[in-house]
């Protein structure tokens, strides 16, 4: 799988691993990225710690600033 895409995400605290983890693999830190997506960078760090979330306007300016785009997959049936 591609270092740059989302993996299969259903947490908060996962979600920010993988910020974190696409952030490190672009080279960026995290004042950069913030400053590309527009958010801040102390929301950026509390985010890749997993102590907040995520609005889905933020998850897409943070994917269109590390170049992926977004895929939305269907929940399995219970």
């Amino acid at each position: 799988m591609s270092s740059r895409s989302f993996r299969n995400i259903q947490t908060v605290g996962q979600f920010g691993i993988e910020v974190r983890r696409l952030r490190e693999a672009a080279e960026l830190t995290q004042a950069a990225l913030a400053a590309q997506a527009g958010v801040s960078r102390r929301w950026l760090g509390r985010l890749e710690r997993g102590h907040t979330g995520a609005e889905l306007a933020n998850i897409m300016r943070l994917a269109r600033a590390l170049g992926l785009s977004l895929r939305f997959a269907e929940s399995p049936a219970p």
